[in-house]
């Protein structure tokens, strides 16, 4: 794939402004310590010692409960979306994993949001509303249903692997993303942390205001943490990656994440997109706080010192589409307060035509989990 890929990579520390766990930032910073390949801490070293202790190829057949748990909740991640366990949503076909988002008015009807209520723990049985709630009536519906599960499997320190095709369709936004297994080991989200494999969106023409494509061409990898969900002590790292000539959506890509207490590296398929160095004096000194600290009981790599699990999901409009992106040949169609997700059901005309059958599904292949 090397023959038409090029990569552009953004390199400064960013200051977010977000309350949402998943929001772009757009500038990264590596910093601090290089490594030899005779170090027993090195990469080479540690990926001939490490152990596989999570692999689904999904040649079962179906989804093993035993390796992954799906959320349930009547509003997706405070975005557009229900997450919902229902096999129109997350399946096994042909030996690979697909999460497709399908349209809430299919399963609930077109009433939904002049009359409807959607109470998930009736529908399904239980809701697990880490993000929002477990019942929503009328214009609080949320127009779009699809599916995020959970590993089992968990690595502290180690490498990932996740094979997989991305969804095409305009406003769609896949994620292969991990958070702590004790997420409030150091206290809650950022302050113990997220790792982002890769997000992106279905998008074809989508451009940041500086002129780069930030469409299904774009691999976006980062990680963030902090001590505040708002402002300077909320920090970001991020890379990009783009194809040229071919998208994310055309074939399968090998996403991975490569982490050790000395660094933390993503990519896909040979590409490193993002690589940070562990700072001598640990990640804390990036939060430019003083006296007792959150992660003063952790390592220098804290908080990416304790386990992670695995995330895949496809989400629906929402934070990851900011209002400065350029789409064409129609701008965003939401704007930024509570209704953008019933603006965004409005104006299905304009994006509906953008979205093919299973094409707007994530297709996994292989997921691998391997601990150092």
């Amino acid at each position: 794939m090397g023959n038409f890929v090029w990569t552009t990579v953004v390199a400064v520390i960013f200051f977010v402004s977000s309350s949402l766990a998943r929001s772009p930032a757009w500038r990264r910073q590596d910093k601090g310590l290089n490594v030899s390949v005779s170090d027993p801490g090195s990469e080479h070293y540690l990926r001939r010692r490490g152990t596989t202790v999570f692999y689904d190829d999904f040649s079962s057949g179906h989804i093993d409960p035993k390796k992954w748990t799906h959320d349930i909740t009547a509003v997706g991640m405070a975005n557009y979306e229900i997450w919902s366990p229902e096999s129109r949503n997350s399946y096994v076909k042909n030996g690979h994993l697909y999460i497709k988002p399908t349209l809430t008015v299919d399963r609930f009807g077109s009433d939904v949001f002049n009359h409807g209520t959607i109470d998930v723990r009736k529908t399904w049985g239980t809701c697990q509303p880490t993000w929002g709630s477990c019942v929503t009536h009328g214009r609080e519906n949320r127009p779009f249903m699809s599916a995020l599960l959970r590993s089992s499997g968990h690595i502290r320190y180690g490498r990932v692997e996740v094979v997989a095709k991305l969804p095409r369709g305009d406003w769609i936004w896949p994620a292969i993303w991990m958070m702590p297994v004790d997420p409030g080991h150091y206290g809650p989200w950022p302050r113990s942390g997220e790792i982002d494999i890769v997000e992106a969106v279905g998008n074809e023409h989508l451009k940041h205001p500086n002129g780069l494509s930030v469409g299904v061409d774009c691999d976006h990898a980062h990680f963030n943490f902090g001590s505040e969900r708002d402002g300077p002590g909320h920090l970001r790292y991020k890379g990009e990656y783009r194809l040229k000539g071919t998208t994310f959506a055309g074939d399968f890509h090998t996403f991975w994440l490569d982490w050790t207490e000395n660094h933390i590296k993503l990519g896909v398929d040979s590409k490193t997109v993002l690589t940070v160095n562990t700072p001598p004096g640990g990640y804390r000194n990036n939060t430019h706080l003083k006296g007792t600290h959150y992660w003063d009981h952790g390592s220098l790599s804290a908080p990416f010192d304790k386990p992670f699990y695995l995330i895949l999901d496809v989400a629906v409009g929402g934070a990851f589409f900011w209002d400065d992106y350029i789409n064409s040949p129609y701008k965003r169609p939401w704007t930024d307060d509570a209704t953008g997700y019933y603006q965004l059901w409005q104006a299905r005309h304009l994006w509906q035509p953008t979205w093919h059958g299973e094409d707007t599904a994530m297709r996994v292949k292989s997921v691998k989990m391997v601990q150092y």
